[in-house]
This record gives C-alpha cells, structure tokens and sequence, in this order.
C-alpha cells in the first residue's frame, strides 16, 4: 500500500527514558508514534512500559502510540512490539508503527530501507521509505498480509 510522505521523526525533549532504552524519537503516520530502541523486545513489560510512554507528559495530552524495537537476525530485519493508544494494550501487530520505525532507524544510520519488521502476532510487515528532503520521507510503502477479524453493522 503506498502512503503519504511522512516527516522526519524527532527526539522529544523532557521525555523520560528508561535503562535499556537506547533512542527514542515522534513521528506521526496518520496518528503520532514515538518509536524507542530497546536491547530486546522480547524483555519489555509493554504493557506497563508502553502506557508509562504513552502517557509522559513530553508527548502532550494526547499521547502516542509506542512502538519498541530492536534488531532482528538480519540487518535488514527488526523485531517490534507495540502499545497503542485508544486500545491501551499491546497489539499484535501496527502497520504505521512499522513506517515510523523505518524513518527512525534511517535517521539513525541502523538501517535502510527496504525493511522487514516481525511483530508479536509473528507476521512480518515489509515498508520502504525515500528520504526527499531534510524534513520529509516520501515514497512510502507497506506491505504485509491482511486479515479480516470482525465483520460487523453498527446502527
């Protein structure tokens, strides 16, 4: 699916990092993600973690989706886990999250794209991104396997 062009994800002042959180920075595809550079997904408490992010003050009222990442088996794959806003829970799996995390890791010289991201549900999510500027990622696409979960009417 191709998306639109994307800003440059940036630190955010005043935010509280935790031991084992090696970079964090904002982004925003569609909804604000703040993407943060773990040793290993696998041993954060996302749920309580995530929330704690979420909520920081740095981030103002409305808070971000956190999406965790850390390396994979291959310089071209990462590992991610995601807390998102709204559901205030992890979730199996977050397409933008996985789009922010790539502009973040180009931004921090740990990869480029094209990328393979692994989420907790165990399905990959592929995103490739071009930097067009200082300030803006455009050229977005994410790729990955869709399912439908729920079927319903709302009157």
């Amino acid at each position: 699916m191709h998306l639109a062009p994307v800003k440059v994800p940036a630190p955010v002042d005043g935010l509280a990092t935790a031991p084992g959180e090696r970079q964090a920075v904002l982004g925003t595809v569609g909804v604000p993600h703040l993407v943060v550079l773990v040793d290993d997904v696998d041993l954060i408490d996302v749920i309580a973690r995530g929330k704690a992010l979420r909520c920081d003050q740095a981030l103002g009222p409305a808070g971000a989706n956190v999406n965790f990442i850390s390396a994979g088996p291959r310089t071209s794959e990462w590992r991610m886990r995601t807390y998102e806003r709204g559901i205030e829970d992890e979730t199996l799996a977050c397409g933008t999250g996985a789009v922010a995390a790539a502009c973040a890791l180009a931004e921090w010289n740990l990869a480029m794209p094209p990328l393979t991201f692994w989420t907790r549900s165990g399905r990959r999510l592929e995103v490739r991104v071009r930097k067009a500027s200082a300030e803006l990622y455009d050229d977005v696409w994410l790729g990955g396997e869709a399912r439908l979960v729920v079927r319903g009417v709302i009157n």
